[in-house]
């Protein structure tokens, strides 16, 4: 899993850089958020550098943070980066300033171990469960407030406990977690239960354009950039939408495209881990888990949509004949 304790690791200096990758979720969220807190319980600090907007729902998180942004931080402090994949996600300002990160804490199979030290699980549902195990490993305490952000993090990241990740190690530190009096119904409807009309509005243009194909196995949607101008959406409302691409009776894989002016963000999500969505990812340069993976590419083919759908039918195709 690692080199060191992150004990070892997280009480080594006086102060620290923490960040996530862009287009934050709520597993980035809530690992910075603990890592935050566990310092600041050592009387260590530490800043959270802001590079992305975190949008409505997951800023509710934040009051009381100390967050900087990206273009104004302190480049000489150790980094740790935690959810991201690769050191690319933790974004362009944060790449060029920091030749290696001092820590990397991860989930992600395709994680390359890119940090000085590494601790990495690609067996766990999340990074906030990677951090809350080795807390509780290492009898490091951690109170309620630390205890409801890393629980953000597992419930989003497991898809509300629904995916394969979802094990009994998962079960286990949310039961450490809640005994620490978290109540994990406000978290739920803090996040959940908080939509946006908006949202609403720009779900009906995605749902608009479902297409199934490959004999039921594929089904994949988009949105555009024109989308999320007319609806006044945030980026951040499109989290959770893959999901319906994966849900519909028969499909084995799904994907979800955002085309944007000058780039494409593409979902991926499949039935379980056989389909190896990580694979299929990672020929975009993209990456992720098995059954869960995703990329970025600059939109330079206007046709791009109907070769995806062709390499994706094609990654299926091959699947199923092995």
């Amino acid at each position: 899993m690692g080199d060191r304790k992150i004990s070892a690791l997280l009480f080594e200096y006086s102060a620290y850089n923490v960040v996530g990758h862009i287009r934050p979720d709520g597993d980035c969220v809530g690992s910075q958020l603990a890592i935050f807190n566990i310092l600041k319980a050592k009387n260590i600090q530490c800043n959270i550098i802001k590079n992305d907007d975190y949008g409505s729902i997951l800023s509710s998180f934040m009051d009381s943070y100390a967050v900087v942004d990206d273009g104004q931080f302190d480049s000489t402090l150790p980094l740790i980066c935690v959810d991201c994949s690769d050191f690319k996600r933790a974004g362009v300002n944060i790449y060029k300033k920091y030749n290696k990160p001092y820590l990397n804490i991860d989930h992600h199979i395709s994680n390359d171990k890119f940090a000085d030290h590494n601790i990495i699980d690609a067996n766990a549902s999340s990074t906030a469960q990677v951090i809350a195990e080795a807390l509780l490993r290492e009898n490091i305490d951690f109170d309620k407030k630390t205890a409801e952000v890393l629980y953000l993090g597992i419930m989003t990241d497991s898809n509300r406990f629904a995916y394969d990740t979802t094990t009994l190690a998962t079960i286990k530190v949310v039961e450490a977690l809640m005994a620490k009096g978290i109540r994990i119904s406000e978290i739920f409807q803090k996040v959940y239960e908080h939509d946006t009309l908006r949202k609403y509005l720009l779900l009906e243009r995605f749902l608009h354009n479902v297409t199934v194909f490959e004999d039921g196995h594929c089904c994949t949607s988009f949105i555009t950039e024109n989308d999320f101008v007319e609806t006044q959406a945030e980026l951040l409302d499109t989290e959770g939408f893959v999901n319906y691409t994966r849900q519909i009776n028969g499909v084995k894989v799904g994907a979800f495209l955002e085309f944007h002016e000058t780039y494409v963000k593409c979902s991926l999500r499949s039935k379980d881990a056989t389909w190896r969505m990580d694979l299929l990812a990672k020929k975009f340069g993209g990456g992720g888990h098995p059954a869960a993976a995703g990329f970025n590419v600059e939109l330079k083919d206007t046709n791009f949509y109907a070769k995806f759908k062709s390499a994706l039918a094609e990654h299926v195709r091959n699947i199923l004949k092995n």
